[in-house]
């Protein structure tokens, strides 16, 4: 049986929980900090740099979303996230890659105060237009209709919780309702949203919080 090593915190660790429970493959949860938070130095022999979530299975450790995405599709292809076409897997990760660097790594800036309450950073203009550049970029080179491609993928749950983090950030760094300014994209996310396994992935988000 697989094992996830994640925090149910993380957006990241429930990307993978949501593709898991989409493919319907039984895993096993095993709560874990990252190495920033724990200091245990056995997570970097597991993870590149100690980040989560990590997949385990047969002995092996795979780290990093997009790898284990990769290998969820190959080792179990009853339920296909990926395309089978070359193009349309392409441009599912063009859009992962979209919300990775143009909106989530921008965002992740001011995690520390939105989520830990560290002191809050001076607004950056300029992160301020990255991300709106990325979202620009998402409402261009997305389908929207109404998933990301043109059928539910990895990218729709990369969408869905990248910009969830990012959405509060908008928020409370820049007094911004961004998904105010891109309209299709909320009605796609409220479509992806709206699945029962999202549902319950959001769910185990927000007693995660609660229990912080």
């Amino acid at each position: 049986m697989i094992k996830v090593h994640g925090l149910s915190l993380s957006n990241h660790s429930a990307m993978v929980k949501f593709a898991l429970k989409e493919k319907k493959i039984d895993f096993e949860w095993i709560e874990t900090l990252p190495y920033s938070m724990s200091k245990d130095e056995t997570i970097l022999e597991k993870s590149a740099i100690g980040a989560l979530p990590i997949v385990e299975y047969e002995g092996e450790f795979i780290s990093e979303t997009l790898a284990i995405f990769a290998f969820l599709d190959q080792k179990f292809p009853d339920t296909k996230l990926f395309s089978t076409d070359p193009l349309e897997n392409a441009k599912t990760v063009e859009i992962i890659n979209i919300c990775q660097f143009y909106i989530e790594l921008q965002a992740r800036n001011y995690y520390p105060f939105v989520f830990f309450g560290a002191e809050k950073k001076e607004a950056s203009q300029e992160i301020k237009n990255k991300i709106h550049m990325g979202f620009k970029a998402l409402e261009r080179k997305a389908s929207l209709s109404p998933f990301m491609m043109n059928k539910f993928s990895y990218a729709d749950i990369y969408a869905s919780l990248s910009i969830f983090t990012t959405i509060p950030v908008c928020k409370q760094v820049y007094d911004w309702d961004i998904l105010e300014d891109f309209k299709k994209i909320s009605e796609s996310l409220n479509i992806i949203n709206s699945r029962e396994i999202a549902k319950s992935v959001y769910d185990d988000i927000a007693k995660a919080m609660e229990k912080m």
